[in-house]
């Protein structure tokens, strides 16, 4: 049963991830790097913690993800906000 829920939470924020990065490339929410920044940090912390929970791969997948959005915000063209 704790695996179900821990795929089921990986399946939301996969879920939340994949709508944040459409409706940032269709223009209807424009968000700063520092931001984008911000939800990896949350995720991968959120994983560390998943991880000390005993859901080891769960939590290091929610990791990599995180780690994955912040080097997405690093790169993210700030012109394109502040214009």
């Amino acid at each position: 049963m704790h695996e179900l829920v821990d795929i089921f939470l990986l399946f939301i924020i996969l879920l939340i991830v994949i709508a944040i990065l459409i409706l940032q490339s269709i223009d209807f929410i424009k968000t700063t790097p520092i931001q984008i920044q911000v939800f990896g940090i949350h995720l991968t912390i959120f994983g560390g913690l998943l991880v000390l929970n005993d859901s080891t791969i769960i939590g290091f997948l929610i990791m990599l993800l995180g780690l994955t959005i912040g080097i997405f915000g690093v790169f993210k063209d700030s012109g394109s906000v502040n214009k």
